[in-house]
């Protein structure tokens, strides 16, 4: 007769594995935050090393702390404490996992009613009992602990330590200060934009300190800019819960003051910013993406001024693929064509926004790599073409975000074209300017990829394609388009 027995895991190797499910610093810190949130805290006090004598990183927060017998359940890989709809936990793993995917030594103290306690997990003490050893902490241990004492001044909270970066030494060479300075730079603009909409309650106050310094919220949608267009919201049913879903189209770039671009981001974050918002109990989950919902020349330029927030609860994690670190989501096919109606409204008003500003437009034809407008001096200028078919088939290969770091690099190369130093040197040699032998090459290698893209798509003749593809640039060149076609013949 079958029976059940205790299949225990090992634990230094069940811990080290999931240091590796792919947690960066700035999605670690911010799961840690998360739980402060849910404590109820208002403020969150992070501390970071200035020097290389205690190297230590502290979370510590005023939320409402943990009985002894709590934390130690919290310690617990899949924790079974009862979730709430407004927590921002679920699996009850991102306590362990987070702060173990960046160092080796965890200790978390809490306090509650007066009293503190304290548990620690040494990842080398566990692989050397080979047993799940969580350390439990005396009294007098907590002073040995960095950032007791302003810990212990607070009526109550909880603290967590992160010490031992042993991935941040490797990946640094030894110098971890520096490494950690840089990574918590990075996090800083992580956690304005994750956690936005806490920063920014102004019924609910709740605020996050680096070095005393605070935090400063993102408004990816400039919601108080007068020239932001709020677009009527709307409400999804999927599976009893509700849905709410809220577009915005941003200013145009000529009207936003340096403190607008500032308050947004950066100038970085007016077209890689573009896209959904999807936000489970306010704490931003993902962004910056289409969904490829949208087609590349679509998302590069005329929906460069649409947001769209989506609010989900946690009943439908599973649904939405909410990972265990909340930093990726996939929609939903039961609200696929909702949320495509809804790019496309936001397509309708941005690109309105846009072409209303593209009046001095000269002239614009699609076929062309180059295309040319008038500057607000009246000066012609040319620029690259990003709706250009040989530019669209090309970013129609990368995910947004990568689409639009390549446009931005577009856009950076069509400014600093040496417009006077080629004039120059056409007037003086009176020639046409020159394609290299690498650029023949490589132009000639990417026509036949296109050529053969294309024929996929319409299923035509050799003839056929090719003259559809000599049409365009750079493929109209005779040189490029000879030597296209006699590899075409030559593979026959």
């Amino acid at each position: 007769m079958a029976k059940t027995i205790q299949n225990t895991p090992a634990p230094s190797i069940l811990m080290n594995s999931m240091r590796s499910i792919g947690y960066s610093f700035k999605t670690a810190l911010a799961d840690i935050i998360d739980n402060s949130i849910s404590a109820g805290a208002k403020n969150v006090y992070i501390n970071v090393p200035i020097n290389d004598d205690n190297l230590f990183i502290s979370i510590i927060d005023d939320g409402s702390g943990m009985s002894d017998d709590d934390l130690f359940n919290a310690m617990k890989y899949g924790s079974d404490r009862k979730y709430s709809e407004t927590d921002l936990g679920r699996f009850g793993l991102g306590l362990k996992s987070a702060s173990l995917s960046q160092c080796r030594v965890l200790t978390v103290l809490s306090k509650m009613n007066s009293t503190v306690s304290g548990y620690k997990w040494d990842l080398d003490a566990v692989e050397s009992s080979k047993k799940w050893d969580c350390i439990y902490l005396e009294s007098d241990d907590y002073s040995q602990i960095p950032n007791f004492d302003k810990f212990n001044k607070m009526p109550e909270g909880t603290m967590v330590v992160w010490q031992n970066f042993d991935i941040a030494f490797r990946k640094s060479n030894g110098r971890v200060r520096e490494y950690l300075s840089d990574e918590v730079d990075e996090a800083e603009k992580h956690l304005a934009l994750v956690f936005h909409r806490f920063l920014s309650n102004r019924f609910k106050p709740f605020r996050i300190f680096i070095n005393n310094d605070p935090v400063i919220p993102v408004d990816p949608f400039l919601e108080d800019h007068p020239k932001t267009d709020t677009k009527k919201s709307s409400d999804l049913t999927l599976n009893g819960e509700i849905i709410k879903v809220q577009p915005y189209i941003l200013p145009h770039q000529s009207d936003l003051s340096a403190e607008d671009i500032e308050k947004i981001g950066g100038i970085e974050s007016l077209r890689g910013g573009q896209g959904f918002y999807i936000y489970r109990n306010d704490r931003l989950i993902i962004h910056g993406t289409w969904f490829r919902l949208a087609s590349a020349n679509i998302s590069s330029e005329l929906l460069k001024y649409g947001r769209i927030k989506v609010d989900i609860p946690n009943a439908l994690d599973d649904v939405w693929d909410i990972d265990i670190k909340k930093q990726n989501a996939t929609i939903p096919k039961q609200i696929l064509n909702n949320l495509k109606k809804a790019v496309s409204d936001v397509n309708s008003r941005s690109s309105e926004k846009s072409t209303k500003r593209a009046k001095l437009t000269l002239e614009k034809d699609n076929s062309k790599i180059w295309n040319k407008s008038l500057s607000k001096n009246g000066k012609e200028v040319y620029y690259i073409n990003k709706d250009s078919e040989f530019v669209r088939s090309f970013l129609d290969e990368f995910e947004d975000s990568d689409r639009n770091k390549i446009i931005n690099f577009i856009d950076v190369v069509s400014t600093a074209i040496p417009f006077d130093d080629i004039y120059t040197s056409i007037c003086n040699k009176r020639n046409e300017t020159a394609i290299t032998d690498s650029q023949f090459d490589s132009i000639v290698v990417e026509g036949l990829a296109q050529f053969r893209r294309i024929k996929g798509i319409i299923q035509k003749s050799d003839e056929e394609v090719f003259r559809v593809l000599t049409k365009n640039e750079p493929y109209n060149n005779s040189q490029v388009s000879n030597r296209i076609w006699e590899i075409i013949q030559n593979e026959k």
